[in-house]
């Protein structure tokens, strides 16, 4: 057989996969997480996690400002990493959120001038590098990784000013970088989320506008994907930096003004100070300049047979998000309800990976199985 037979061969098993209608199975198959298991397994503010090949999941417990491993089966291994300013430690308050780079776990130090830590399968300490972006950036965050090509963004402009009522949105410049640190192709400068400028009671503050569209981005299958202002259209460029075009798609689209009066009284009710309740009570009032639509990401994953996981928006009074599974044409190949209470970290060809809670709101990271949803005879 040549060489390019078997690779259009490869490519028409891939997209065949990838077109399969699949389902999660509502129970975790393993899961990571209990108050009476020792202090390993107390786990408390919990960033991010990832799973490797061989089943090994790196969990990062930003609470003690950790990187903490797990054997396929759950158990703790070890503890590879600690609160501090050393090498492979991370700063106080760091938030902890491990990618996986080949058979390696890659953290940034949220806390430090672009400094990246990086592990083993094992977790042992392997040698530090450097997000080296132009210009140097005192904040560097990784966005995800792919093979040896790490995702990242740095922030362009976070200033915070202007009159009252003015909309402001600070900016990120986002790049790709080889294992080493080094920038190879930049991207795209964004905008964030619009915030205001408003005053009340003698105080500036600079709030989100709420509705108001991040950008999503997550890398995988040899491209990076951009959900740029919260409409059903995906761009897709090159790990070379070129752009490929876009994608749409049709989802069910949510008005703001169908759920804004909710929403607010939703968010309302979890303000406990007074002098908060009185100060967004006062900005969340009927003038706000409020989208048309709720935006249709909250978070984008790719999966290794190139599916792309659109996470949708909750509101406050849902305990459940739900997830539109797409081919790269378009198609909606999976509408799936993801657990109660469960945020998504990664997406394997057979698995997904998050953080969920128990009854009696411990932290856990779940583990579920995805299966095809129907298995021809």
């Amino acid at each position: 057989m040549s060489a390019i037979l078997s690779v259009v061969l490869l490519f028409a098993a891939s997209t065949r996969a990838a077109a399969q209608a699949i389902r999660l199975l509502p129970q975790p198959i393993l899961t990571i997480g209990a108050e009476d298991r020792g202090e390993p397994y107390m786990l408390e503010r919990v960033n991010g996690a990832v799973r490797l090949s061989d089943g090994t999941i790196f969990v990062g417990n930003s609470g003690t400002g950790e990187l903490r491993v797990f054997d396929a089966r759950g158990t703790y291994v070890k503890s590879a990493s600690r609160a501090g300013a050393g090498p492979g430690e991370f700063e106080q308050g760091s938030p902890i959120r491990p990618f996986r780079l080949g058979e390696s776990a890659v953290i940034a130090d949220a806390g430090s001038l672009g400094r990246v830590n990086r592990y083993d399968v094992r977790g042992n300490k392997r040698p530090q590098f450097v997000l080296h972006s132009q210009p140097q950036s005192a904040l560097s965050i990784i966005e995800g990784a792919y093979r040896n090509a790490i995702l990242a963004r740095v922030t362009a402009d976070a200033r915070l000013s202007g009159a009252p009522g003015q909309r402001i949105a600070p900016r990120f410049r986002y790049s790709l970088y080889d294992s080493s640190g080094a920038q190879t192709h930049p991207l795209f400068e964004l905008p964030t989320a619009e915030r205001v400028v408003h005053t009340y009671g003698g105080r500036t503050r600079y709030p989100w506008l709420p509705f108001s569209a991040n950008p999503v981005i997550a890398i995988g299958a040899r491209r990076v994907f951009l959900i740029r202002v919260g409409a059903p259209t995906i761009e897709m460029w090159s790990l070379d930096g070129k752009s490929l075009g876009q994608i749409s798609w049709n989802p069910t689209r949510v008005r703001v003004k169908d759920v804004w009066s909710q929403w607010r009284a939703a968010e309302l009710a979890t303000i406990t100070r007074q002098v908060d309740r009185e100060f967004y009570t006062n900005f969340w009032n009927d003038h706000l300049p409020l989208p048309e639509f709720v935006p249709v990401a909250e978070q984008l994953h790719v999966d290794p047979l190139g599916r792309l996981w659109v996470i949708r928006p909750s509101m406050p009074w849902e305990r459940s998000a739900q997830c539109e599974v797409l081919d790269q044409s378009g198609k909606i190949v999976a509408r799936l309800k993801l657990p109660e209470r469960f945020t998504v970290f990664q997406v394997g060809s057979d698995f997904v990976l998050g953080k969920g809670r128990d009854a009696d709101d411990v932290e856990q990271v779940q583990l579920y199985r995805l299966e095809p949803a129907a298995r021809s005879n």
